[in-house]
């Protein structure tokens, strides 16, 4: 199964995506933000990333700009946002989008095609 990192301020949100993970066999991380997000890294290096874009320090966008800047490049990223697709920054490098609330059975077949080809 797949590590997967979650940044999500919103701690019901988090809690949800956690135990949905987590109840498929994935070993899930979360983080309140993309500073904790990145510090989180330094010791666990997910196949995915499933990012909010609005969080407080630091947001998604910021976040998947610098590990996107570090030579190892980002892990596969699933985008999970009241965000509409087409107010997202042309240059933002992500490979899924998902709207909140979450599709569950649409997260968990991401994680798994993503982290396949991840790994």
């Amino acid at each position: 199964m797949a590590q997967v990192l979650i940044a999500e301020d919103e701690s019901f949100t988090a809690l949800a995506l956690v135990d949905a993970l987590e109840a498929q066999g994935h070993e899930v991380r979360e983080a309140a933000d993309g500073a904790e997000a990145l510090e989180i890294m330094g010791e666990f290096q997910p196949d995915v990333l499933v990012t909010d874009l609005n969080m407080p320090r630091m947001d998604g966008f910021e976040l998947i700009r610098r590990l996107n800047a570090r030579p190892q490049g980002a892990p596969p990223v699933i985008l999970i946002t009241g965000l509409p697709r087409s107010k997202l920054p042309a240059d933002l490098i992500y490979q899924a989008y998902l709207g909140k609330p979450v599709d569950h059975q649409a997260l968990y077949a991401l994680v798994n095609r993503l982290s396949a080809k991840a790994g």
